[in-house]
């Protein structure tokens, strides 16, 4: 691989002990990918911070590259922890707040910003063609396929490594020639478009390409969730979606044209009937502001949840600190507001049965806690499902 003189000094240790295994970490993952050289980077979100998946291993890493001097070179955000910030939420169990405290600690004394959310692009919207390393799934594939900007999937190692140097290496999605939609998706039913949720699934599970996908008329919500989905599923950093990816920021190459149909993806909302202890949750990928605003005003219209119902919803801190009172409203009426966390990289503090959610993300990682799950069309059909007004 081709260095630059700043990033042979860097490699050699003449910028520090963080600096140094910080750009090893990135050149030998570079090498094993072809890549040819380093990439400079305007933005890095760091993943893999949550204390219930990295354990003590994760904690002793990211306290020693702080420690021995680890600062961020380039803007850096940083993923959700595992417990509620607020620390009123009723279903996150907050035991692990001291040590999830010591590594909020040290990523915030590396200059990281202390966002704790997915959705990275609300702090900073990415520009077409811009250099990321992104490690949250759900927002490279936002990044990619919504903005027109370049990253890769990359683990939490990777993401704080490169916030420290302000590179990473170039090859993957970063090389333009590497964004080819090989695979037409085309809805064959209105419907299909009303679950981007299962729509999310299906692509992750039936196409291994880079696909196209025509008539994208979801919005910017629905797309978050689309994206997170077959990212969930499939593992997709980029779909290329007809009219909103921007132009010149990929090409399509397409030998393959797929229609699907409303019953190709009703097998994804629900198993079993729907009873016992059920959880209703909203926010996977976290609800942008307008997003709670929406699920806020449709709740008050509803009024208090009933007796026995249980309905969380996960938004990120910034949104927390616009709206405290619109959240400690909504706890009045019985729901459940976690913040700057989300089930998939914390523990529940009490069990369910079944779930009710508008994520294909979260069915996805969360099917192995509960007896049955659903996913349902829409933020509607849970709310009408956590009111009582679906019985099965």
């Amino acid at each position: 691989m081709y260095l630059t003189v700043e990033q042979e000094k860097m490699l050699k240790g003449e910028y520090g002990w963080a600096v140094a295994k910080a750009l090893e970490i990135i050149v030998k993952t570079g090498e094993a990918l072809g890549a040819p050289r380093l990439v400079s980077i305007v933005h890095a979100h760091v993943s893999g911070v949550s204390y219930s998946n990295i354990l003590e291993p994760g904690l002793a890493y990211i306290r020693s590259l702080f420690e021995k001097g680890g600062r961020a070179r380039v803007y850096t955000t940083i993923n959700p922890g595992c417990v509620d910030y607020s620390g009123f939420s009723e279903v996150i169990d907050n035991s692990l707040r001291g040590k999830q405290q010591a590594i909020d600690e040290a990523l915030i004394g590396m200059g990281f910003k202390p966002v704790f959310t997915c959705i990275p692009y609300y702090h900073r919207p990415p520009s077409p063609g811009e250099f990321l390393a992104w490690g949250e799934s759900s927002a490279v594939a936002v990044a990619n396929s919504v903005y027109g900007a370049s990253s890769n999937r990359e683990g939490g190692p990777l993401t704080i490594a490169a916030a420290i140097t302000g590179y990473t290496y170039y090859a993957g999605l970063h090389v333009p020639e590497n964004r080819v939609a090989s695979v037409i998706i085309e809805p064959g039913d209105p419907r299909v478009l009303d679950n981007p949720g299962a729509l999310g699934l299906w692509i992750g599970e039936n196409i291994r390409d880079i696909p196209l996908l025509k008539n994208a008329r979801i919005d910017f919500y629905g797309l978050k969730i689309l994206l997170a989905s077959s990212a969930a599923s499939g593992s997709h950093a980029l779909i290329v979606l007809e009219n909103i990816t921007p132009t010149g920021t990929f090409r399509v190459e397409a030998s393959e044209r797929v229609m699907i149909e409303y019953s190709d993806i009703e097998k994804y909302s629900g198993t079993g009937p729907l009873n016992g202890d059920v959880l209703g949750y909203i926010g996977c990928p976290h609800l942008h502001p307008g997003e709670f605003l929406e699920i806020y005003y449709h709740i008050i219209r509803r009024g208090r949840l009933p007796a026995g119902s249980k309905l969380l919803l996960t938004i990120p801190v910034e949104v927390y600190k616009m709206y405290s009172d619109k959240v400690h409203y909504l706890r009045k009426l019985g729901v459940d507001v976690a913040v700057g966390t989300c089930p998939v990289v914390s523990r529940l503090a009490r069990k369910f049965d079944g779930l009710v959610t508008n994520s294909g993300k979260a069915v996805f990682y969360l099917a192995r806690y509960f007896k049955n799950r659903y996913l349902l069309t829409n933020t509607e059909g849970v709310l009408r499902a956590v009111y009582g007004q679906i019985t099965g």
